[in-house]
């Protein structure tokens, strides 16, 4: 990949704000009334919704690994808060 290719910084960003938004719109709870009326199309409408809200959350956490590999570091506020043993 040459580097004409990349995106930049700013690019990336904007990205990660619109995936994000995404992210907050699946996880929305004033949902639409329209969806499946049987336990099947439940079954299946919620496996879809919460896999594709995972997946939406990963390409938020690659595209800031594609930040972190562009030289633009992990801000240490978003940090893990655990204690490392």
């Amino acid at each position: 990949m040459s580097p004409a290719t990349y995106k930049t910084v700013e690019e990336i960003k904007a990205l990660r704000v619109r995936v994000d938004a995404l992210v907050q719109e699946m996880n929305n709870d004033g949902e639409s009334s329209e969806g499946p009326k049987d336990s099947d199309g439940d079954h299946l409408y919620g496996l879809a919704r919460y896999q594709a809200t995972v997946s939406l959350m990963e390409a938020k956490m690659w595209l800031g690994k594609m930040l972190e590999g562009l030289g633009n570091p992990f801000p240490p506020e978003l940090a893990d808060k655990a204690k490392k043993e």
